[in-house]
């Protein structure tokens, strides 16, 4: 870490799941944004069931062998993480960085997104300052709702700033523009990725899965029991797991 943030040049890093990727594939310009990323870190267990998958060419392998897959991903996750480079949730990747920032004395900026239409997400960005800090008492952070008509005073006073870290958290594709579209302009930064709804954990607006469902990758199974809207978590979730392995599957 001290080798990235002490660099001449800033670090991004983007973390695809099976959503992101399968958005990425019928998406030029997203794919073009994930490229530019210094680091891709796998976030998702949709991943794993793939990359076994395409040691295979035939389809029909890559179907008949599904339940080996599965039963490597369940019982031999070392072998997998060791071959395929382990998964490293975003939610887990931001707390290790703040905690890090905070031990360090390093300010870290939060970009948040602007939609003055999401009431929750209003009432979240209300309290945001004030549970964070409860939550990382030691932490240099500066907090932006990030709307697009103050933007370029936004980028100015973060360019200004001793900030070496940026966090943002818009959804996929609009916060790794965001990133890239910061990096421009704000040399000073060191260090840019995007972590979707982690601070949400952080400052008390969801409840993440517990412990046991994260070891076994069952995030999602967990949401989709908790979702207050449950259609919607149904169709990421159908989107995340068969449509991606079908996909994969006919590739």
């Amino acid at each position: 870490m001290p080798g990235i943030l002490n660099g001449e040049k800033g670090k991004a890093i983007f973390t695809p799941n099976p959503e992101i990727l399968l958005k990425q594939a019928s998406d030029a310009e997203f794919r073009d944004i994930l490229g530019q990323a210094d680091y891709l870190i796998p976030d998702g267990i949709g991943l794993y069931i793939a990359v076994q998958m395409l040691e295979y060419d035939s389809r029909f392998l890559r179907v008949a062998l599904l339940p080996y897959f599965f039963f490597n991903l369940f019982f031999k996750r070392d072998m997998l993480y060791k071959k395929y480079g382990e998964r490293i949730c975003w939610s887990d990747l931001t707390k290790l960085l703040l905690n890090y920032s905070m031990n360090n004395n390093i300010r870290v900026v939060i970009l948040d997104r602007y939609n003055p239409t999401d009431l929750p997400k209003v009432a979240s960005q209300k309290v945001f300052e004030k549970n964070l800090s409860q939550k990382f008492p030691w932490l240099l952070f500066d907090f932006y709702v990030y709307n697009p008509d103050e933007k370029l005073s936004i980028q100015s006073q973060v360019q200004k700033s001793d900030a070496k870290i940026l966090f943002s958290t818009f959804g996929m594709k609009a916060q790794e523009q965001c990133v890239l579209d910061v990096m421009a302009q704000c040399p000073n930064l060191k260090l840019w990725l995007w972590v979707g709804s982690s601070f949400d954990y952080f400052i008390g607006f969801q409840k993440r899965a517990p412990r046991v469902f994260s070891k076994l990758g069952l995030e999602w199974l967990y949401r989709l029991a908790t979702s207050p809207n449950k259609s919607r978590q149904l169709s990421k979730v159908g989107n995340a797991i068969f449509v991606f392995l079908w996909k994969v599957i006919k590739n």
